[in-house]
C-alpha cells in the first residue's frame, strides 16, 4: 500500500533544507513522431527548489492516448520541444521553497494541468503546478492515484455535468470497457443508475462481459448485438436512457441516439475508432435530443483548484469505499519503448502505468 511506501521513504528522501542537486532520469523527445522512435531516456541535473518551487519524486504515471497524440504532434495542446512525455502521474514532495505555503514535504500530489511532463524520476515545479491529495489517499494503491486525474475524473464530469440523474435512471455508453467507460459504469452503479454498456466485437468478449457485470454493468453487449430482437427485448422493461456517452465514434452513436429517450443528451468525449459521428435527422426532429462535447483540459482551465481538489477527494472516497476499481499494468520507465508500444496495442484490458521511482 502507498502509505507504507511513503513512511519508508520519508526519512531517506525528505529534507526542507537541501543544498545539493538531484539527478533525474527523464523520457524526452526532441521531435514529433511515433513515441517508440522519438522517446529517449536522458539524465538531467535539477537544482534545489527556489522560493516558490517544489521538488517532487515521481512515483508512477500512466500512458494515456493524449500522451501518445502529444508526442505525435496531433494533440490540441503541445509543449515546446524538447519535451518530457506524460501529463498525468503521482508524486511525493521531497523539498519545498521558502515561500511555498500550501504543500509540505512528503505530501502526495498530482499535476494541476497538462503539459508538465510526468515521465521522469524527479521534477522541479512551481507550487501552482501541483494539487495536494487528501490524507485519505495514503491508503490507495499508487497506480490508482497516478491514474486518477484523467479517466475517472472525466467519468465523474460526464455523470455530473450534463443531465440530472437519480437512482433508477438509465444511461447508455459505447467504449464501455475503456478506463473512462469502466469508471462511468462503476460510479453510476454506486448511485443506483443502470448502465447499458456497448463494447466492440472481439475475441474473448463473453469473459469481458461477465467481468464487467460483476463490477456494476447492468447490461453489457457487443456492437453486433444492438440490432437484434434479443437486445430490444433485453431493454424493453427499462426506462429510456437520459444520457448517451460517446467515446468511440462510428455507427454505434446512431444506435445510441435511436435508443435515447425524449430530450436525451449525447456527449462525445473521445473518438477511439477515429470514425466520424454520423446521425440521422429523426432523433433531433422527433425526440429533441442534444449533442454536446466534453474535453477535460477545457474543464480544468475553467474551474478553480479548489473545485479540482474536491473532485479528486470524491474519487479517492469512492476508491476507499470499494466502489471504484481500475485495471492497470505496471512497466518500468527503463523500458519506455516497450511500454509505449504496449499502450498502443488494440484490445488491451489494462492501462499501462510507468513505475518511475526505481
Amino acid at each position: 500500500m502507498l502509505g507504507r511506501i511513503c513512511v519508508r521513504s520519508a526519512s531517506r528522501l525528505a529534507s526542507s533544507k537541501r543544498s545539493f542537486a538531484t539527478e533525474a532520469v527523464v523520457a524526452r523527445y526532441k521531435e514529433h513522431g511515433r513515441p517508440e522512435n522519438v522517446l529517449q531516456l536522458e539524465k538531467q541535473t535539477l537544482p534545489s527548489a527556489g522560493k516558490n518551487q517544489v521538488l517532487v519524486k515521481m512515483l508512477m504515471a500512466p500512458i494515456n492516448p493524449s500522451d501518445i497524440n502529444m508526442i505525435e504532434g496531433t494533440y490540441p495542446i503541445l509543449p515546446t520541444l524538447p519535451a518530457t512525455g506524460g501529463n498525468e502521474g503521482l508524486a511525493q514532495v521531497v523539498e519545498v521553497g521558502s515561500d511555498v505555503k500550501g504543500i509540505k514535504i512528503n505530501d502526495l500530489v498530482l499535476p494541476s494541468k497538462p503539459g508538465l511532463g510526468t515521465w521522469t524520476s524527479h521534477a522541479l515545479l512551481s507550487e501552482t503546478d501541483l494539487i495536494k491529495l487528501p490524507d485519505s489517499a495514503a491508503s490507495v494503491k499508487p497506480e490508482y492515484l497516478a491514474s486518477l486525474s484523467v479517466n475517472p475524473a472525466t467519468a465523474l464530469r460526464l455523470l455530473d455535468d450534463f443531465v440530472e440523474l437519480k437512482s433508477g435512471d438509465v444511461i447508455i455508453q459505447n467504449a464501455a470497457n475503456s478506463m473512462v467507460g469502466l469508471s462511468v459504469m462503476q460510479i453510476a452503479h454506486s448511485r443506483g443508475i443502470k448502465t447499458i454498456n456497448i463494447i466492440r466485437n472481439r475475441p474473448g468478449s463473453q469473459q469481458l462481459i461477465e467481468q464487467m457485470k460483476q463490477y456494476g454493468g447492468y447490461i453489457v453487449v457487443t456492437e453486433d448485438f444492438l440490432n437484434t430482437p434479443e437486445f430490444k427485448r433485453l431493454i424493453s422493461d427499462l426506462p429510456k436512457p437520459k444520457l448517451a456517452l460517446n467515446g468511440a465514434g462510428g455507427p454505434t452513436v446512431a444506435e445510441m441516439a435511436r435508443i435515447l429517450g425524449e430530450n436525451g443528451t449525447i456527449v462525445t468525449y473521445g473518438a477511439m475508432s477515429r470514425k466520424p459521428v454520423t446521425l440521422p435527422a429523426s432523433p433531433f426532429l422527433f425526440k429533441n435530443i442534444s449533442l454536446k462535447g466534453f474535453w477535460l483540459s477545457k474543464w480544468i482551465q475553467q474551474h478553480s483548484q479548489a473545485e479540482r481538489t474536491a473532485m479528486y477527494s470524491q474519487l479517492v472516497d469512492l476508491i476507499n469505499a470499494g466502489k471504484l476499481r481500475m485495471w492497470l499494468e505496471r512497466h518500468d520507465l527503463s523500458k519506455i519503448s516497450e511500454a509505449v508500444r504496449r499502450a498502443q496495442e488494440p484490445m488491451r484490458d489494462r492501462k499501462v502505468v510507468l513505475v518511475l521511482d526505481k
